[in-house]
């Protein structure tokens, strides 16, 4: 196991990591800057921040350095992932941030499959986007997302953060309109087949009254990031 140690708004940051992997991530958020455009957001935002596919928590201490207040709920399936973000939140200190070992799930089932990536932070619950043969998975808890917001008795969403390579498809077909119109804000990593395009994603956001920016990954033009701001919630 090995540390990196981060300065980020004049605040330090020390993230315990695995492998490039891991490593991968870090820089996504603190030397790429994939997710700038929602600094001002997050820093000023009130309503609770969901982060769907928390992996070994850096969304959530990136988050957690912009406002030091507003209440994280983190979902991540895999137990390796699930420790290192405990030891990651440990380490920083972090509070009001409630780390929940399920996969999002667009059903009602209780558990499902989660295919096994030699990447940590590609493993997914989608057949579409999986690189690891069938046999390659573990069985996880699932929540549906109105069975998430009874459960953390939240009325608005602040943020929904979503990064689970490639389920977000059916995720967001699966929302119904109250769903879409307590949320005031949507982070949404897309991963492109020749089945599901990032215009598919855009289009469901904005049918339900959210603009939508793009911002394509540099490296690869089939992943990148989708930020919806809901028209409908007064910001």
């Amino acid at each position: 196991m090995n540390t990196r140690d981060i300065s980020f708004q004049k605040k330090y940051i020390s993230i315990k990591y695995r492998d490039d992997s891991d490593t991968s991530v870090i820089d996504e958020f603190f030397v790429d800057h994939m997710y700038r455009s929602l600094d001002s957001i997050i820093s000023n935002i009130q309503y609770p921040i969901i982060d769907v596919g928390a992996h070994i928590g850096v969304f959530s201490l990136y988050a957690r350095t912009l406002n030091p207040n507003v209440k994280i709920i983190a979902l991540e399936p895999h137990p390796d992932n699930i420790q290192l973000f405990e030891q990651n939140s440990s380490l920083n200190l972090l509070k009001n941030v409630h780390l929940l070992p399920y996969a999002l799930s667009d059903s009602v089932e209780t558990r499902i499959k989660l295919f096994i990536s030699k990447n940590s932070h590609n493993h997914t619950t989608s057949s579409d986007h999986s690189t690891s043969s069938s046999s390659d998975h573990i069985q996880v808890r699932t929540i549906s997302f109105d069975k998430l917001i009874e459960k953390e008795h939240i009325d608005t969403i602040g943020l929904l953060k979503m990064d689970i390579e490639g389920a977000e498809f059916d995720i967001l077909k699966s929302f119904d309109l109250s769903i879409f119109r307590s949320i005031q804000y949507m982070a949404v990593e897309y991963h492109e087949t020749q089945k599901n395009k990032r215009v598919n994603l855009e289009n469901i956001l904005r049918e339900h009254g959210f603009s939508v920016e793009h911002f394509p990954n540099k490296f690869d033009k089939k992943f990148g990031l989708l930020l919806g701001r809901n028209k409908r919630i007064q910001n």
